[in-house]
């Protein structure tokens, strides 16, 4: 697997955010149009790819929150390469990047998605009080991560 650095401009990473999207559609309906403008690009992100001969198969990113945190967000591994560590490994680039700069880290993410919650349990991230639009909302969860400077 080979990963590349990029930004939220790249076609691929729109691709595969397009997906994810799609795909959280399915399973959650139009309930989650509720999160769009939330999830647009209108900040810079620091986007991480992930390739299998040439093909990006997942990504995550991280755009500035405060002047010393940041948020993942558009954590995505397409479903035929699920559960080989890739999320995993992508986060941890990411986090590599974002500790020369920031000294935490914060991720929102659906209360039902498991795998997510335990794999970013896995990256040492803690559950915290809802912030922000998700202050009131059940359907989610927020968890934050203390780098280790």
């Amino acid at each position: 697997m080979d990963t590349i650095f990029t930004d939220e401009k790249d076609e691929r990473f729109l691709e595969l955010v397009s997906e994810l999207d799609r795909g959280y559609y399915e399973l959650i309906g139009d309930e989650l149009a509720k999160y769009d403008s939330y999830n647009e690009f209108k900040e810079p992100h620091v986007v991480i790819l992930a390739f299998d001969n040439g093909i990006a198969i997942a990504c995550a990113s991280y755009r500035a929150f405060d002047w010393d945190s940041v948020e993942f967000k558009r954590v995505y591994v397409k479903k035929e390469y699920r559960k080989r560590g890739i999320a995993y490994n992508i986060i941890t680039q990411l986090e590599k990047s974002a500790v020369k700069r920031f000294r935490y880290s914060y991720i929102v993410t659906g209360k039902n998605n498991h795998a997510a919650i335990k794999l970013y349990k896995k990256l040492n991230y803690e559950p915290i009080d809802n912030f922000g639009q998700f202050k009131d909302d059940d359907a989610v969860i927020c968890m934050k991560k203390e780098f280790n400077i």
